[in-house]
């Protein structure tokens, strides 16, 4: 491959929401050269809280819908419009080499295959979600089987974000290969234990949905049951938090903000006793369900302290973070299951420092400089510059 020229970088959700799905990616980005990369993303909805981290790469920016308007339309209409003006961003960069397509949306995703194509760029994929699987509109699930076919067809090489999801693509035959989650090890806060007093401060960061506000419901309920000796502390995006306010439930917690910078979420999580990870008992999307890897995690590990991940074993994830030893896990809906495993939690200080311990080792097994080398020399990018 020739060493010359800029990887053109298709995501469509950027800047990213914290713990969002291509936050993960501007973890790996900030770590290229500087000058090695051009990011192509959609223009966000102005209500969506945003990550701070400034990557100071080219950006350019496709469309000016907002999500509800966008997807009350339709995306894959618009996909010829979405097709042409990557194709004149990455034309005025002039000197692209290879373009990166991370696959939050089914747009952008079956655009930088075309213009991959029409430019006869080499092209690799990125893949945070299973394509066929996230197309829960039925007018979405022919496009996607064909965005899935072309994306193995075409690809140079095609990275899932996690092994179940790997395992998920093998059994139908398909080959990628896991590129996890990066993490800032920067921003390691120091293992305190807080079982001073006798209550139990409960933290949770990241967005709410339709399908996992019944696990938030659950850890509310836990709370009035626990006679005072729970407290909630919750930061989520602006969305997440007027979808709480209508079913009742912010209401029901201690503290509850939009997200804001890392560094004041990590605030947030370093200063609980136990962090919570709400999966969904609810959602229909079975499949999905075997290969979700939240990206909320990579800050619960930074925050070291003990994590509580409460959902049913269909999810892989459930399991994995049962096996690698950093957290809690509750399979069984319903609120005494949580606090029952608070009261456990609060009571034994070996289980809380065995917990953070195994954070500790995630953080380690997914430092970002690490794995950005990695995916820097698939790509043919030369070693990180500061």
């Amino acid at each position: 491959m020739n060493s010359g020229g800029k990887c053109i970088v298709t995501c469509a959700r950027a800047p990213p929401q914290i713990g969002g799905t291509p936050s993960v990616m501007y973890e790996l980005l900030r770590h290229f050269p500087k000058g090695s990369v051009v990011l192509i993303t959609k223009v966000q909805d102005k209500d969506i809280s945003t990550d701070d981290r400034v990557l100071g790469v080219e950006t350019y920016t496709v469309g000016g819908l907002g999500s509800s308007v966008y997807h009350m339309f339709f995306q894959l209409l618009l996909l010829p419009i979405t097709t042409l003006s990557i194709l004149r961003r990455v034309r005025a960069v002039g000197d692209a080499r290879t373009i990166l397509a991370v696959f939050p949306t089914l747009d952008f995703l079956i655009a930088s295959l075309f213009v991959a194509k029409m430019r006869r760029l080499p092209v690799y994929a990125y893949l945070h979600d299973c394509i066929v699987e996230t197309a829960t509109n039925p007018l979405e699930v022919l496009p996607a089987r064909f965005a899935e076919r072309q994306t193995f067809k075409q690809s140079v090489k095609v990275y899932s974000m996690s092994d179940p999801m790997r395992s998920f693509y093998e059994l139908k035959g398909l080959k990628t290969e896991t590129l996890p989650h990066g993490v800032d090890v920067s921003l390691l806060r120091k293992p305190e234990d807080r079982r001073s007093g006798e209550g139990t401060r409960v933290g949770f960061s990241g967005i709410v949905y339709e399908t996992n506000i019944g696990a938030i419901s659950d850890l509310v309920e836990a709370k009035k049951r626990s006679g005072g000796l729970v407290e909630i502390r919750a930061s989520c995006p602006r969305q997440s938090l007027l979808l709480l306010t209508r079913r009742g439930l912010a209401q029901g917690m201690d503290s509850i903000s939009t997200l804001a910078t890392r560094e004041e979420v990590l605030d947030l999580l370093s200063g609980c006793d136990v962090l919570f990870i709400p999966m969904s008992f609810e959602s229909k999307l079975k499949s999905d369900l075997l290969t979700i890897f939240p990206t909320k995690i990579t800050d619960y590990w930074l925050a070291q302290r003990p994590i509580l991940v409460y959902g049913p074993r269909e999810y892989a994830f459930v399991n994995k973070a049962e096996m690698d030893g950093y957290a809690r896990v509750v399979s069984e809906g319903g609120p005494d299951g949580i606090l029952k495993a608070l009261r456990e939690m609060a009571a034994s200080e070996p289980l809380r420092r065995s917990l953070v311990e195994a954070s500790l080792e995630m953080v380690k097994r997914h430092d970002s400089a690490a794995v950005s080398r990695r995916l820097m020399a698939d790509l043919g990018i030369g070693g990180e510059t500061k």
